[in-house]
């Protein structure tokens, strides 16, 4: 299955068309968001694509009432945001256990991966793009979308695709 892996959008519309067109012509399959959708108005860009994206909440979604009250709203049946609190989304595919959170919490972030009972682990935050191997952990931070770093080496945007099949990854720039 090919994964598409975003976050931090913080309401960059353009930019969250330019991660959709990356996606389509990937033929991802499904989608993980890591949080920072930011504000409820912004679902009306995700709400028509075309697979099922699994989300979690990020640190600076201030009204998350209201992104859930526009599900029924909107009628949008292709975001799942994790239960309970929204903020670790955890599923198995393929035979593969995955993890996706925000990352706003290293504790988090660290137990998560230290476990080593996840095949993969999708975090954002930091805006800063990786690939990293650590044990039997991929943890992949697909960057932002939005392009915007605190690390003057981040130009661009950024997204990140998965291949579940063979268990590679790739950061994708937007352009």
């Amino acid at each position: 299955m090919i994964i598409g892996i975003f976050s931090d959008t913080h309401d960059n519309k353009i930019n969250i068309a330019k991660a959709y067109d990356i996606f389509k012509e990937r033929g991802v399959e499904k989608a993980y968001f890591c949080g920072d959708l930011v504000s409820p108005f912004t679902l009306n860009y995700l709400k028509d694509w075309p697979f099922a994206i699994k989300a979690v909440f990020g640190n600076n979604e201030g009204d998350k009432w209201g992104i859930q009250r526009r599900f029924e709203k909107y009628h949008i049946t292709n975001i799942e945001y994790a239960e309970k609190s929204g903020l670790v989304f955890k599923e198995e595919i393929e035979g593969q256990k995955i993890a996706v959170f925000h990352g706003h919490s290293e504790e988090i972030t660290e137990a998560l991966i230290d476990s080593q009972k996840y095949d993969l682990v999708c975090t954002g935050h930091t805006h800063q793009p990786h690939i990293k191997k650590i044990g039997k952990t991929i943890w992949i931070n697909p960057g932002s979308v939005t392009g915007i770093s605190e690390d003057p080496s981040v130009k661009n945007g950024s997204v990140a695709i998965y291949n579940s099949e063979t268990k590679e990854a790739e950061i994708i720039y937007i352009q």
